[in-house]
Order: C-alpha cells, then sequence, then structure tokens
C-alpha cells in the first residue's frame, strides 16, 4: 500500500477491526435471535398444545387471550367451514379460508418460518392449522412483521455496540496513526535537511519508543556528520596550509640563512669591544626565523626527527629573552616565572621553541601599549604546562571555536599560521593547546607528557 504513513496505517488496522467487530455482532446477533426465535417457538406451541388438548369452547375472548400469549392471530372454523370465533374483529370479518394450508399436527410442531404464507389485510403471515372437535379446525397466523421485530429487539443492542466499537476503534487508530505520521514526517523534513548539509540536531520530543530511539540515532548521525565535515575541512585546509608552507618556506629559507651568515660575518670582523649586543639578538632572531620557516614544513611533510631531552623552562626563558627587545619597543611588560630547577622532557627541541615563540608573539600584539605579557611553565602530574597569557581584549566570539584552524585570525595582516602550526607542535607530542579567558586575561596553555614517545611514521618538523 502506497500513501501518508498514516493512512498505511489506519485502513488496514480498521479493515481488520471492522471485520472482527462486525462478525463477532453478527454472530452474537444470529445466537440471541436464534435463542428468542427459539422462545417464541416454545411459547406458541405450549399455547397451541393448550388450545390442541382443550375440552371448553373456543370463543372470540378465549382467542384474544391466547393472542396476548403468543403473538400470534387465531381463527376457529366449525366443520362447515364458518368463522365461529377469532382473536381480533377484522380477522373475523377478512379470514382466509386456510384450505391450502397443511395441518399441524402437535406434537410435531415446526418454527412458524417453516409454515406456508398467507396475505391477510394486505401482509404476510405464517399459517398453519390445528384439527379440533367435531371437524373443527384452528387456523394459526404468525405476522411476518412480529417476527422481525422480535429480531431487531434483539439485534438492536448488539449492533449499536459493534457499531460504536467501530467507530471507537476507528477514531483511535487515525489519533495514533497521524500522531506517528506527524512524528515521522518531522523526521523525514530533519533527514532532508541533513542531506542538505544542515547538522544542526532535533528536538527528541514526547515518548519512548522506536520513533524516539530513530531520532536519537539521527542525531548522532548529525553529530558524526558534523564532526566530519569539520574533520574534512580541516583536513582541506591544511592540506592548501601544506603546499603554501613549502612553497613559502623554499623562497624564504635561504634568504634567511644569507641574512644570518652576513651578520655572523659581521660580527666576525668587529672587534669585541665595539661589538653591540644587540647584533648576537638579531643573529639568533634570524635563527629563529628559520627555524619558524622549516617548522611550516611539519604541517605537510612527514620529516622524521629525535626527540632529545630538553630544559622546557630554560627554552622558555630563552624565547622570553628573545621578545625582550620587541616588548620593551611595544611597552609591554613581560613576565617570566619558570621553576629554579629544569623541567626536562625529551621533544624536538626546534619545533618546541617555534611553538612558544608563536604564542608569545600573540600575545605581545594582542596586550599593545602598556599590556602585560606572562610566561609560565609548570608541571602538573606527569605533564608539563607552558602557559601564555595577556590582558589583550581577547579572540572574537566567533573565532573561539575554531582559532586553532589554519587560516583562521582576527587580525587584519595575520593568515592564521601561528596558532595553527603550535597546536601541531603539541598534538606531535601527544600534548594539547587549548585557550582560555578569565579574569579579563587570555591564557594559552601548551601541555606536553614529561615523557614524550613518538611512533616511527607520525610527522616530524623539517630541520632543512
Amino acid at each position: 500500500m502506497n500513501g501518508p504513513i498514516h493512512r498505511q496505517i489506519l485502513v488496514p488496522i480498521v479493515a481488520i477491526q471492522t471485520a472482527t467487530i462486525a462478525a463477532t455482532t453478527a454472530a452474537g446477533v444470529w445466537l440471541a435471535a436464534a435463542r428468542d426465535e427459539r422462545r417464541n417457538v416454545e411459547r406458541l406451541a405450549a399455547v397451541i398444545d393448550v388450545l390442541d388438548r382443550s375440552t371448553f369452547p373456543l370463543t372470540s375472548r378465549v382467542l384474544d387471550q391466547m393472542r396476548g400469549l403468543s403473538g400470534a392471530r387465531l381463527v376457529a372454523r366449525d366443520a362447515a367451514g364458518d368463522v365461529v370465533a377469532a382473536s381480533d374483529a377484522g380477522l373475523a370479518a377478512n379470514a382466509p379460508s386456510g384450505v391450502d394450508v397443511p395441518v399441524l399436527h402437535p406434537p410435531a410442531f415446526q418454527s412458524p418460518r417453516q409454515w406456508p404464507t398467507l396475505v391477510v389485510d394486505g401482509s404476510p403471515h405464517y399459517a398453519a392449522r390445528l384439527p379440533a372437535a367435531a371437524g373443527a379446525t384452528l387456523l394459526v397466523l404468525y405476522p411476518e412483521s412480529n417476527w422481525r421485530a422480535a429480531l431487531w429487539d434483539v439485534a438492536a443492542a448488539p449492533v449499536a455496540l459493534g457499531l460504536a466499537a467501530i467507530a471507537l476503534t476507528a477514531l483511535a487508530t487515525r489519533w495514533f496513526a497521524e500522531r506517528v505520521g506527524r512524528r515521522v514526517h518531522r523526521l523525514r523534513g530533519r533527514v532532508a535537511r541533513i542531506a542538505e548539509g544542515d547538522f544542526d540536531e532535533i528536538e527528541p520530543g514526547e515518548g519512548d519508543d522506536e520513533i524516539a530511539d530513530l531520532t536519537a540515532s539521527v542525531n548522532a548521525m548529525s553529530r558524526q556528520l558534523r564532526e566530519m565535515r569539520r574533520t574534512i575541512a580541516q583536513t582541506e585546509r591544511s592540506h592548501l596550509l601544506a603546499q603554501l608552507a613549502a612553497g613559502f618556506a623554499h623562497q624564504l629559507r635561504n634568504t634567511l640563512a644569507g641574512a644570518r651568515l652576513s651578520a655572523q660575518l659581521h660580527g666576525k670582523r668587529c672587534a669585541s669591544g665595539d661589538r653591540d649586543a644587540s647584533l648576537d639578538v638579531a643573529v639568533r632572531q634570524l635563527q629563529l626565523a628559520e627555524e619558524q620557516v622549516r617548522g611550516l614544513l611539519t604541517l605537510g611533510r612527514p620529516e622524521r626527527r629525535s626527540n632529545r631531552p630538553c630544559d622546557v623552562a630554560a627554552l622558555v626563558r630563552d624565547v622570553a629573552e628573545l621578545l625582550g627587545p620587541s616588548a620593551r619597543h611595544a611597552r609591554v611588560m613581560l613576565e617570566v616565572e619558570t621553576p629554579a630547577d629544569p623541567v626536562v622532557a625529551e621533544v624536538d627541541e626546534p619545533s618546541v621553541r617555534a611553538a612558544a615563540l608563536n604564542l608569545g608573539w600573540n600575545a605581545l600584539e594582542a596586550a599593545r601599549a602598556g599590556g602585560r605579557v606572562d610566561f609560565r611553565v609548570g608541571v602538573e602530574s606527569d605533564t608539563i604546562v607552558v602557559e601564555v597569557g595577556d590582558d589583550g581584549p581577547g579572540p572574537a566570539a566567533e573565532l573561539a571555536a575554531t582559532i586553532f584552524d589554519p587560516f583562521v585570525t582576527g587580525k587584519p595582516e595575520g593568515i592564521g599560521l601561528g596558532l595553527a602550526l603550535a597546536r601541531r607542535v603539541a598534538e606531535s607530542h601527544r600534548g594539547g593547546l587549548v585557550w582560555v579567558r578569565d579574569d579579563g586575561r587570555t591564557r594559552f596553555r601548551l601541555t606536553i607528557p614529561a615523557t614524550t614517545t613518538r611512533s616511527a611514521d607520525e610527522p616530524r618538523p623539517d630541520r632543512g
């Protein structure tokens, strides 16, 4: 059966229930009618038996009383065929002869419906003759209308109850079918929207049944598809980033190397007394720039590089020292808080240094003039935490969920690679990178396990 689901539910159920109720009602009516007919037959047979064995004269009054008992109209004739008595005046004037009606000999009594039919006063009657004394006969006429009325009296109640049951069943089934149909239609619309790319979840709604389970499954599918779409988008951006980063790195690496070598040669030519400390900082900045350029290749090339023991606290202090001149120039206060004892982990030092440097640069740019940036290193359980905070306005609300994705940035001149690189470094060391906004400060927390291992097939930063 095709069509709406509520119709597919409603039509078969109502048809089956109607047939069942109709059959049950018909059986009940038939049994009740048979029982009532048997009762009427027994009553009529008793009256006829009394008339057959009676010795008193059959007068109109006697026949009228017998009519009240049995419902049959009675006509008595003498041996000559003349009417001597009748149960009612109309019958006395228009009584049929009944000569064609067979004589009934009690106790061989039959149901009146098996008697022949005579039309009396325009109405059909079941007719039978009884022999009486001295050749007289008694004509028994049972109106068919009385029989049908008795049958209807018996059948009326079961038929009415059956029809009421069918109506109530149809209404209840229709309500249930439409309720199920609405829920299925709502679910179908939700699936259609999912097919169009709308992965919002649907409210579970009422009920705790298979449709509710199906709704939960659709919601689970929607969540999975939403996550898959996000993953695919990240993968596509990562592939594009890898292509851009590779080209960008190859273009800048040689230039930076040449600038660093030139600065180093200039430093060797200068006497140690005349040498400015800022030249050493410039050389180290160029070295770090080379490392950052090489770090871009970690987003797309699975180069292998062994982890080595590294004092993360000393690394962060070194990054803060490199950022010192830029902080003073931007009039930003730079604070560093690290443990006195070494905080050692096996890491890829250049990539972790590049990640910390990116976080520091972002913090300096966010803090602006008069702001404050702080570096903190701590150990929580078996995890090393590098936290970089600033008192800037923080990322925009619309970037909160995608701030670590490539090419997502809130800076007009930014390209959205620094945080993507930092997160990639943290994840390559089995760690993570998250951010929080607390008490007017934005804090980025880079975590690295104190004991870091790396699988042989995992991407590693490039060393050139």
